[in-house]
């Protein structure tokens, strides 16, 4: 799967959980993002990454490193 950084700049979270399909009751925050990322089996690439702000990828990475079942790229 992949997300697009300037996608993310553009529209925030709603871009997130429209492409992962999170469910209504995702918070739009950094805390619910990682608490969704944690929770499914997925391979996202961001591309555009330098667009988003470092938080955001943080915690993509770091979600990854907590779910062997999630796997992530990042590209400039």
């Amino acid at each position: 799967m992949q997300l697009d950084g300037e996608m993310i700049k553009e529209k925030g979270h709603d871009y997130i959980a429209e492409v992962l399909n999170f469910p209504d009751y995702y918070g739009k925050n950094l805390d619910a993002l990682y608490d969704c990322l944690t929770e499914i089996e997925c391979e996202i690439q961001l591309v555009n990454a330098g667009a988003v702000d470092k938080d955001i990828v943080d915690t993509f990475k770091d979600a990854a490193i907590e779910n062997e079942f999630l796997k992530f790229e990042s590209f400039p």
